[in-house]
């Protein structure tokens, strides 16, 4: 049998959509997905998360438990993900922290199920990596740089991130805010002027 091709992982949702995808989360799984809503990190980074990983304010993986196996993942949590790590960590002081409702850990396809059921009751695809995306878009519309975001989402490179969020170009909104950045008011004094006169005092 021929192995079905792979569905597109670039879904970001919009913030109407991400509230419906919230409001219909029960369980664990609300923790995961305001997770990875809040960090940006990797459904399977999650996934295999600890205690040990956990350093205050950042989590970090070691080589050979990040992708490519080449540099340690550090993570950036904010109030709202410090909170869940810390309450989770006090629960579960060894062993991953996300777990179900059954107290095992996430799987693949226990995610999958969960986010199944989400999506027959909002009527549109949900999937983890939505999340991620949408990190990252909230992040470039609010003028974090690509390439702190870039790293911040664990990559090496800002090319994913303008290759992947590349949907911001038909927000007009957004693009119409960037131009006005791009080219300040012409009232505004020149750099070059500024370093034209700086140079003729010396």
């Amino acid at each position: 049998m021929r192995k079905p091709p792979a569905k597109r992982r670039d879904i970001f949702y919009t913030a109407e959509q991400w509230k419906q995808v919230r409001s219909a989360a029960r369980g664990p799984i609300v923790d995961f997905l305001d997770f990875l809503c809040s960090t940006g990190c990797r459904p399977q980074e999650a996934r295999i998360l600890e205690a040990r990983h956990v350093h205050d304010d950042v989590i970090i993986f070691d080589v050979d438990e990040s992708k490519g196996e080449e540099f340690q993942r550090v993570l950036y949590l904010t109030l709202s993900s410090h909170d869940i790590v810390s309450r989770l960590v006090a629960k579960y002081p060894t062993g991953p922290l996300f777990r179900n409702r059954t107290g095992r850990a996430w799987t693949k396809d226990s995610i999958k199920c969960a986010l199944t059921r989400i999506t027959k009751i909002v009527g549109f695809r949900v999937i983890a990596y939505g999340a991620r995306h949408g990190y990252a878009t909230n992040a470039l519309l609010h003028g974090v740089d690509p390439i702190s975001v870039s790293h911040l989402m664990g990559h090496r490179s800002p090319a994913m991130v303008a290759e992947v969020y590349s949907h911001l170009a038909q927000n007009h909104d957004y693009l119409k805010k960037q131009a006005r950045n791009a080219c300040p008011s012409p009232t505004a004094t020149p750099v070059p002027s500024q370093v034209a006169t700086a140079t003729d005092n010396l």
